[in-house]
C-alpha cells in the first residue's frame, strides 16, 4: 500500500557453588511464559533435603534430593535466597544466592559427615554474589543477556529499555522515524514483543509502541535475542522482559532526581546542500530534561503481604528549528515548535504469600503521556541563524494509559507448579489542535466529515527548490491527525503448567486474548495540498485526500508444550512446540483474515563438554511467527479514502489554500481507497500462510583457566546465526492482472475501472504472501456479481526474501572490584523486504507497506537491507576503586548504514500513477538497493563516575557522560534522488537527516534508606 509519506583448557575447572551459581548473563531456564522465575538446581546427598527460604518475604519451598543425588527447585520468585541443606532434620550446609529470573543456577554440595546433632552454628555459610563470576548455564539453549536493577542504575546509556536491549550482540537501533526501538538479528523494528511480569505490554496496532516502565521501578531487565523456546511467541525479532521490584519484609524507600540540562548539551552540526545554501541549522535546539522519582516497599503483614509503589515525574521541554528553505534564507514551509512531554507514572505492586504453597500477586500501572507543541513560523535570517515570529497553533497528544495484571501461582506439589495470569492494557492515542485564535481542530473517525482547519501543506516547485521564491505559507501543524480520544485495548488470560518428571522438565500453556483498536487518521485539515512544477515548467497542484477511521479487533489464542530433557549428566535436550492461531476482524466486526494451528517447533541441545560446566556446546533451530497487525483492518479492510486530483489553480491564501482552477486528469482513487467497505472476501487470500522465520543458532562458551589473574576466569563464547523469512505477508495493489483475466473470459473491463483502477465496490490492495498465488472473490467489472480468481504469483512480484546471517564473538569477566562485557558481531541482512515496516520511506503502515505493490516496485529491490551492519563492536563495564568511588563506560563502534537512490512517480518509469520516489530508479536506469555509498561508521564512548560517600549513608551522586568526545556522524540521510520529473542531486540528495545523539552529560541523585 502506497505511503501517505511523501517526504521522506590449560587445566580443568572444577565445579564448585562459587563457580555454577551467578547472576547476569546469556541463557535461561525456567519454562514459565515470559520468565518471572528462575530454579536452582544440582547435586547433594540422596534423601537429603534442600529448603530454600527467600530472605525478603520469609516464604520457604523445600524438595527431597533424590536417589540419583539430584535435585531441583523451580518456578522461584526473583530474589535474594537461602539454601538450607537438611539430613535427619538438622541444617548441615547453606549457601546464599541471589536467583535470577530465566536462569538457572547450579549450587552442587559436598556431602559433610554430619551428626545429628549438628547445629547451626558450625554450618558452612557461602555467599554466591550476583556478580562473583560470568556463568555458564549448561542447562539451558536460550540466547539470553539480563540486567539487575544496579547494573541498570550504572549503565552509561540513556535510560531507557530499548537503550540497554542494544548492548546485546546482533542488536542494532531502528530508523530513527520509527521512534527509539530496536531490531533484533536484521528483523525490522515491528517484530519484537515486551513484557512487563509477564504481561505483553506490545502495542498491537502496529507494533510500534509498548508499554514502557522507567528504570527505578525494574528489578530485572531480560533481553532475548534469539533461540527461544516455544512459550514465546509473537516475535520473530527480539523479546524483552521487565520483572519491576516488589517488597520485602524490610521496609525500604527512596527517592531520586535525574537532570539531562540543556545547557550541558551539544547539537548537532550545521547541514548544507548539495548547492551550498544552508540546509538546516541546528544552534538554537534545545532539550532540557528531570525526572523525579520515590518509591517505598515493605510488608503489610510479615511474611504474608507485600507491598511496593513507586511514583515518579518527567517533565522534557525542548525547542526544534525546521529546515531551511531552499535559499538557505528566509521563511521555511514547516513551522518550529516548542515542546512539551509529561509523563508521570505509577506503579503498585502487591504479593500475597496466601501459604509456602500459593502466591498471588496484583500490578497496576499507569504510563500516560501528555505532549504540547506550540509551533511558530521560522525564519532564517542573512547570517543562517533561525528565529520564530508568529504563532501558528498547539498539538495536544496523550498517548498511554493502565496496565492490571493478577498472577497467581500455586506449587501442587515438590515437582508440579501451577501458574494462571489475567491482564488489561489500555493505551490512548488522541490529539487535537487548537489554533492561534482559540478554535479547537479535532478528527472524530468520519471518513466523511468537512474539512476543518489548517491544511497540509508541501511546496515541491522548481522555484521553491532552487531557491528563487519562498514556499508558500501555511498554518499547519503537522502533517496528519490522529483520531480525538483513540485507543487501544488488550485483555489476556494464560495458564501454565510446569511438571519435573525424573529426567524431564515438561510444561505446557494455553493463552487467549482480544486486542481492539478505536483508530483514524487524516491528513491535517482533511487535505494535502502539494505544490509542483510540469515538465513544461508549468506550476500546479495535488489535492491528496486521505482519511481512515473506525473499529478494528483481532482474537489470538495459543498453546505450548515443552521438554527440557536432561538425557546424562552431559546431555540436556529441548524440544518444544507452538500452536497460534488469530482472527482479524474489519471496522464492520467481520473477519477478513482468519489463520488457524500456525505451528512452531523449537529444538536445542545443550552439552557440557568435560561435564564440569567449564565448557558448554549449544544449539538452537526453531520457527517462529506473527500476528497480522490491527492496522492492516484500518485501510485495507476497512472504509477510507486515498485520492489524488491535480489542478490548475490562480492563487493561494495565507493558509496555504489554492482557488482551484479546472482539474486536470482524471481522479486518481489510490489503492482502491474510495470510501466505501470492502467485502471481507475480497480483501485477503485464501489459505494465507503466517508469517514466519526460521533460525538456526550454533555456539559454544568456555570459561579461560590460568594462573594469570587477569587471564583467569574470563567466559569466551562464540555462535553463529542464521535466519531466513519463509512468508511475508503484505499487499499487492495491482489490477492489471485481474483486468487481463477478466477480459480473457469476455468481460467489459473499462465499464466501471480500467488496467489500474478496479470497480468502486471493490478494494484496491489485497493481502497476500509475496511470491505466492492470490485468491479472492472479486466483482470484476461492477456488475454486482463475485468471481473466485486466482493470479499466479509470478504475475504479482517476486516471493519476499530477506536472511540474516551473524558470526558474535563475547568475552566476559566479573570480579568483585570490576566486570567487562565485551562483543563483536559480524552480519550481514540481505533480501528485497526488511519486513513489516519499510525504512526507505519510513512508512508505518505495519503489514501494508508499499513493497510488492507492483512487480515493477520491486525491481532493483534485492539488497543489503537498512538495518545491516557489517560490524558492530560494543563493551560494556566498570571498576570500583573504593567502597566510595566507582566508575562505568559503554564504547559502541559501528559500520554504517547502506544507502539507495530512490526515484519515479505520476507514471515515471513504468507508467503506474502516484508513487512518488518508491522506486529503485535513478538517472533513467534501475538503481539495486544498498549499492550506494555506505554512510561513515559511527562510535560512542560513554563513561560514568559514581561516588557513594561513607559519611551520608544511602545517598548515590552519578554523573554521565552520553558520547564524551561528541562523536557526530549521520545516521541516515534523503535518499531520494528523484520525483516524477524532478531530481535532487544538486539540492538535497544524500543530504545528512539524522545523527548520532551529540554529547550530553546526565546528573542523578539518589537516596535510599531503611526504615
Amino acid at each position: 500500500m502506497t505511503s501517505t509519506t511523501l517526504l521522506t583448557r590449560s587445566r580443568v575447572l572444577k565445579r564448585t557453588a562459587l563457580v555454577s551459581a551467578l547472576g547476569a548473563c546469556l541463557v535461561a531456564g525456567s519454562a514459565f511464559a515470559q520468565s518471572t522465575v528462575g530454579d536452582v538446581y544440582g547435586t547433594a546427598t540422596a534423601s537429603q533435603t534442600i529448603q530454600m527460604q527467600n530472605l525478603g518475604s520469609g516464604q520457604t519451598r523445600q524438595v527431597t534430593v533424590g536417589e540419583d543425588g539430584r535435585y531441583r527447585v523451580s518456578s522461584l520468585p526473583v530474589g535474594n535466597y537461602r539454601i538450607n541443606v537438611q539430613q535427619n532434620g538438622q541444617t548441615v550446609t547453606t549457601r546464599d544466592i541471589n536467583v535470577i529470573a530465566g536462569q538457572s543456577a547450579q549450587i552442587n554440595f559436598t556431602a559433610p559427615a554430619a551428626s545429628a546433632d549438628a547445629s547451626p552454628q558450625s554450618l558452612d555459610t557461602v555467599t554466591v554474589s550476583a556478580n562473583a563470576l560470568a556463568s555458564i548455564d549448561v542447562a539451558s539453549v536460550e540466547s539470553r543477556t539480563s540486567f539487575t536493577a544496579d547494573q541498570l542504575d550504572k549503565l552509561p546509556v540513556p535510560r531507557n529499555v530499548v537503550d540497554v536491549a542494544a548492548l546485546t550482540p546482533g542488536t542494532t537501533k531502528g530508523d530513527t522515524r520509527f521512534g527509539n526501538l530496536p531490531s533484533f538479528g536484521g528483523s525490522s523494528v515491528a517484530e519484537n514483543s515486551y513484557y512487563v511480569n509477564g504481561f505483553n505490554v506490545t502495542n498491537l496496532y502496529n507494533n510500534l509502541s509498548f508499554s514502557e516502565v522507567p528504570f527505578q521501578a525494574i528489578q530485572q531487565l531480560d533481553v532475548q535475542t534469539g533461540g527461544y523456546g516455544a512459550q514465546y511467541g509473537f516475535s520473530t525479532g527480539g523479546v524483552t522482559s521487565v520483572i519491576t521490584k516488589r517488597g520485602t519484609n524490610e521496609w525500604k524507600g527512596g527517592a531520586s532526581w535525574v537532570y539531562t540540562p540543556a545547557y550541558a548539551r551539544e547539537n548537532e552540526d550545521t547541514t548544507y546542500r548539495k548547492n551550498g545554501t544552508l540546509y538546516r541549522n541546528y544552534d538554537r535546539n534545545s532539550d532540557n530534561d528531570n525526572v523525579y522519582s520515590a518509591w517505598i516497599g515493605g510488608a503489610l503483614v510479615k511474611d504474608k503481604l507485600f507491598f511496593y509503589g513507586i511514583f515518579q515525574s518527567h517533565r522534557e521541554t525542548g525547542t526544534t528549528y525546521p529546515t531551511a528553505p531552499g535559499t538557505g534564507k528566509g521563511q521555511s514551509s514547516t513551522a518550529a515548535t516548542r515542546d512539551t512531554y509529561s509523563d508521570p507514572f505509577y506503579l503498585i505492586k502487591l504479593d500475597w504469600n496466601i501459604n509456602d504453597s500459593n502466591i498471588l500477586e496484583y500490578t497496576r500501572m499507569n504510563n500516560t503521556k501528555h505532549t504540547t507543541n506550540n509551533y511558530y513560523s521560522s525564519v532564517y535570517g542573512a547570517d543562517g541563524t533561525p528565529y520564530t515570529t508568529d504563532y501558528r497553533g498547539q498539538r495536544q497528544v496523550k498517548t498511554g494509559g493502565d496496565v492490571d495484571i493478577f498472577k497467581y501461582t500455586s506449587y501442587l506439589t515438590d515437582d508440579l507448579t501451577l501458574s494462571a495470569q489475567w491482564g488489561k492494557m489500555k493505551s490512548k492515542n488522541s490529539s487535537q489542535y487548537i489554533a492561534p485564535d482559540g478554535t479547537t481542530t479535532k478528527y472524530d473517525g468520519n471518513i466523511n466529515g468537512a474539512n476543518n482547519g489548517c491544511p497540509y501543506v508541501i511546496d515541491s516547485r522548481d522555484s521553491t527548490i532552487n531557491g528563487i521564491t519562498q514556499p508558500y505559507n501555511s498554518c499547519y501543524t503537522s502533517s496528519t491527525i490522529d483520531i480525538f480520544n483513540g485507543e487501544d485495548k488488550r485483555t489476556a488470560w494464560r495458564i501454565d503448567l510446569d511438571w519435573k518428571i525424573g529426567d524431564h522438565d515438561i510444561a505446557g500453556g494455553f493463552s487467549k486474548e482480544k486486542w481492539s483498536s478505536d483508530a483514524g487518521q487524516s491528513y491535517a485539515g482533511g487535505s494535502l495540498y502539494y505544490y509542483q512544477t510540469n515538465k513544461a515548467g508549468q506550476d500546479f497542484v495535488s489535492q491528496y485526500n486521505y482519511r481512515t477511521g473506525g473499529s478494528v479487533s483481532i482474537d489470538q489464542k495459543s498453546y505450548y508444550l515443552q521438554d527440557s530433557w536432561q538425557i546424562n549428566d552431559r546431555f540436556l535436550a529441548y524440544i518444544g512446540v507452538r500452536n497460534d492461531s488469530f482472527d482479524n476482524m474489519n471496522g464492520a466486526g467481520k473477519t477478513f483474515v482468519k489463520q488457524n494451528n500456525i505451528w512452531q517447533p523449537r529444538l536445542g541441545l545443550s552439552w557440557d563438554l568435560f561435564g564440569d560446566s567449564s565448557t558448554k556446546i549449544f544449539a538452537t533451530a526453531g520457527r517462529y511467527s506473527l500476528p497480522i497487525a490491527a492496522n492492516v483492518a484500518l485501510r485495507a479492510a476497512t472504509s477510507s479514502y486515498y485520492t489524488i486530483q491535480d489542478y490548475n489553480y490562480s492563487g493561494v491564501n495565507a493558509q496555504g489554500v489554492p482557488t482551484l482552477g479546472a482539474p486536470i486528469g482524471d481522479l486518481q482513487i489510490v489503492n482502491g481507497e474510495n470510501g466505501s467497505t470492502p467485502d471481507p472476501r475480497s480483501v485477503a487470500s485464501r489459505d494465507l500462510k503466517p508469517y514466519s522465520q526460521d533460525e538456526y543458532i550454533l555456539g559454544f562458551q568456555h570459561r579461560l583457566t590460568s594462573d594469570n589473574e587477569f587471564l583467569n576466569d574470563w567466559v569466551v563464547g562464540a555462535k553463529a546465526i542464521y535466519r531466513k523469512l519463509n512468508n511475508a505477508i503484505d499487499d499487492t495493489c495491482d489490477w492489471r492482472p485481474f483486468y487481463a483475466y477478466g477480459q480473457s473470459i469476455g468481460l467489459n473491463m473499462d465499464a466501471n475501472g480500467d488496467k489500474f483502477t478496479p470497480p468502486s465496490t471493490m478494494p484496491g490492495c489485497y493481502i497476500y504472501n509475496p511470491g505466492s498465488k492470490l485468491t479472492l472473490d472479486l466483482d470484476l467489472d461492477g456488475s454486482g456479481v463475485l468471481r473466485n480468481v486466482t493470479i499466479p504469483g509470478d504475475k504479482l512480484g517476486p516471493k519476499a526474501k530477506r536472511s540474516y546471517q551473524s558470526v558474535v564473538l563475547t568475552a566476559e569477566k566479573a570480579t568483585d572490584k570490576w566486570y567487562v562485557n565485551a562483543s563483536y558481531t559480524w552480519a550481514k541482512n540481505y533480501g528485497n523486504t526488511e519486513g513489516l515496516v519499510k525504512s526507505d520511506n519510513a512508512q508505518t503502515d505495519t503489514g501494508t507497506t508499499s513493497a510488492f505493490d507492483y512487480p515493477e516496485i520491486m525491481n532493483g529491490s534485492n539488497g543489503y537491507l537498512p538495518n545491516d551492519r557489517r560490524h558492530s563492536i560494543k563493551a560494556y563495564g566498570g571498576y570500583k576503586f573504593t567502597p566510595e568511588w566507582s566508575v562505568g563506560l559503554n564504547l559502541l563502534v559501528e559500520s554504517g548504514r547502506p544507502t539507495s537512490c530512490f526515484g519515479g512517480g505520476n507514471g515515471i518509469p513504468y507508467g503506474i500513477p502516484s508513487y512518488q520516489s518508491e522506486y529503485f530508479y535513478c538517472e533513467g536506469e534501475v538503481n539495486e538497493r544498498g549499492h550506494q555509498k555506505r554512510l561513515p561508521w559511527n562510535w560512542t564512548i560513554s563513561p560514568n563516575v559514581v561516588y557513594t560517600p561513607a559519611y551520608v549513608k544511602g545517598l548515590t551522586l552519578q554523573l554521565d557522560a552520553i558520547n564524551v568526545f561528541n562523536n557526530s556522524k549521520p545516521i541516515a540521510i534523503s535518499e531520494i534522488g528523484e520525483r516524477a520529473n524532478q531530481t535532487f542531486y544538486n539540492t538535497t540528495y544524500r543530504v545528512p537527516t539524522y545523527y548520532q545523539t551529540p554529547r550530553y552529560f546526565r546528573l542523578m541523585v539518589q537516596y535510599d534508606f531503611t526504615l
